[in-house]
């Protein structure tokens, strides 16, 4: 983000000034013609003329027959020596766009007859020595999820992964399907240093409580902010530190400093940070973005702070694909980071509605979503003057429509994106906007305008939010503070992170959105207003389950529940409601 609210603050500057286009052209980009600046591919100086970026991502064709996506992967990206048991996730998807024929027929030899093809048959093995981790078990065809548990005692602990083949076939033998994964079963660390396991089958992140010493594996929902080093923490480094742990935020995303010859830190003073955030369990998400192109300063930088309690992902790129880095990069990046500390995931943000999104998400574990709606004109440039549309201009907000709809929408395009390269699960986070008066933007978002861009991430998947940016103005502070205390709270989280997310049709007004998620005999329910006006109507959410007693965790409630529905006589314009219910 930092990225282009600079380039947009120096055009800015320049054009008022001299009344010209910008005088130096950049060097030439690799999609780009000589001199041509672009953001996510495109031409966006009133001086150059449209062309077309490339690198869009097409869904496949779709077929005439279904197809079976057969998927597996490790649960956990990882697990570790003291681990004794570990899973493998199964999917066997029906689709239109990807995956191997599908023919709804098996043979049985024994009574010369046929039925249909409802099951498929699982073996998964290491690949190197043959050994069997799951054998003679089965899945319903057209699933997800499906969890197979297999003991770890027989694998050695080491730093690289083992490389694993699933083969899957009919019980005929006639359709058979092969897919390969990779399963990490790391050494003890040694050196003190903390470990983040990702949820693959749900996207959130496990860690250890080391202010308790504590062994266990607990879900986290991170929530916080961009945070500026020298505009901020570094002004008062262990009392700001403690501030903004104090506010309800679990872990801290600082910003580095582009201004230090070394683009980073002065590391002995972000030490003496570090050591705080250690003392008080604030976990740390350590940015990267000015130097992780530099493998040298990233080895200086990883070995550095790898080991440290405190340390929760590693972040590299911040909108590598606006500013069209190398294609290459982030991957690069990802492998040397993985080579020095394969106990943490790697993240980076993506700004761009589709623009090589394949090769820029290859680097990162974690995938953000930056898209700011509010106040801003998506399809006339206020800072370029130019028109923006899909192959031309920078409006702040790629592709956009200018409403809420734009960060649901992105978050389910990264996902399907996933599903269309064929690719294992990513985890997903949100970037709800907390600026304004700048550039793009020509106003704040208000506390409830807030609210609603961070739970509607939420509902569409997202298992964090790292608001841009800190620190921001007041009433943002204080509705962000209440959201993060009830959201990291271990009753909400232990339910956003432990099961699916399942949309929730909502009756009696548009542009309601919701969604549930079910964990025994509890259900978390969140409805998410996108109209800004009051309504009388009656309002109905279809629930996944019959429920009973319910309790208000945020917003003004009001809600009646009855079996599998739940009603409400009007909404407030912006209203936002995170309910537990019981399960019946």
């Amino acid at each position: 983000m930092a990225a282009l609210l600079a380039l947009a603050y120096l055009t800015f500057d320049f054009l008022f000034l001299f009344d010209l286009p910008v005088a130096k052209a950049a060097d030439a980009l690799f999609n780009a013609p000589p001199g041509v600046d672009i953001w996510c591919g495109k031409a966006y100086r009133p001086a150059n003329a449209s062309f077309e970026p490339g690198g869009w991502l097409y869904e496949p064709a779709r077929s005439a027959e279904p197809r079976l996506d057969v998927q597996a992967y490790p649960r956990m990206n990882l697990y570790l020596e003291s681990d004794t048991t570990a899973s493998f996730i199964v999917d066997a998807r029906l689709s239109e766009v990807i995956g191997e024929p599908f023919f709804n027929s098996v043979y049985h030899k024994d009574t010369q007859t046929t039925s249909a093809f409802d099951f498929l048959y699982i073996d998964i093995s290491i690949s190197d020595n043959g050994l069997s981790l799951v054998a003679d078990r089965n899945v319903s065809v057209n699933t997800t999820g499906n969890e197979f548990q297999f003991s770890l005692e027989k694998i050695k602990a080491q730093n690289e992964p083992y490389n694993i083949t699933i083969v899957a076939a009919s019980i005929d033998g006639n359709q058979s399907y092969e897919v390969n994964t990779q399963l990490f079963k790391l050494p003890a660390r040694a050196d003190g240093g903390s470990v983040t396991k990702l949820d693959k089958l749900y996207g959130g992140l496990q860690v250890q409580d080391y202010l308790s010493k504590s062994t266990s594996f607990t879900p986290l929902l991170p929530y916080s902010f961009y945070g500026s080093w020298d505009g901020y923490f570094q002004k008062a480094i262990v009392e700001n530190a403690r501030t903004y742990k104090e506010y309800g935020y679990n872990i801290v995303h600082v910003v580095p400093d582009a201004a230090l010859d070394n683009k980073a830190f002065n590391f002995t003073e972000f030490d003496l940070f570090m050591d705080t955030c250690d003392e008080i369990g604030l976990w740390v998400m350590f940015d990267m973005r000015w130097t992780y192109k530099n493998l040298s300063s990233v080895t200086e930088q990883v070995n550095r702070y790898k080991a440290r309690k405190s340390m929760l992902l590693w972040y590299t790129g911040d909108e590598p694909d606006g500013q069209s880095d190398t294609l290459n990069a982030t991957k690069d990046t990802y492998d040397l980071i993985k080579s020095l500390d394969p106990y943490h995931p790697v993240s980076l943000c993506l700004n761009c509605y589709n623009f090589y999104y394949a090769n820029y998400s290859a680097g990162a574990d974690i995938i953000l979503s930056d898209v700011y709606p509010i106040a801003v004109n998506t399809s006339y440039s206020e800072v370029y003057f130019t028109p923006c549309n899909t192959t031309y201009g920078c409006c702040g907000c790629d592709d956009c429509n200018g409403n809420f709809e734009d960060i649901s929408l992105r978050l389910d395009l990264f996902r399907d994106y996933q599903t269309w390269l064929g690719q294992e699960p990513k985890g997903f986070w949100g970037v709800p906007q907390a600026f304004g008066n700048e550039t793009f933007w020509s106003r704040y978002p208000t506390a409830e305008e807030e609210a609603v861009m961070a739970v509607l991430s939420i509902n569409h998947g997202a298992k964090g939010i790292v608001a841009w940016d800190w620190p921001t103005q007041p009433d943002l502070a204080d509705v962000t503070a209440s959201l993060a205390k009830v959201m990291t709270a271990a009753d909400v989280a232990g339910l956003l992170l432990a099961a699916p997310t399942t949309s929730l049709v909502v009756e009696g007004r548009s542009r309601v959105d919701a969604a549930a998620w079910v964990v025994g005999s509890k259900m978390l329910v969140s409805v998410v207003s996108l109209e800004y006006v009051d309504t009388t109507e009656n309002i109905t959410v279809a629930l996944p389950k019959a429920a009973g007693a319910s309790s208000v965790k945020y917003g003004p409630g009001g809600w009646t529940v009855s079996g599998t529905t739940l009603f409400k006589t009007g909404l407030q314009g912006l209203e936002v409601d995170l309910l537990v219910l019981d399960v019946e």
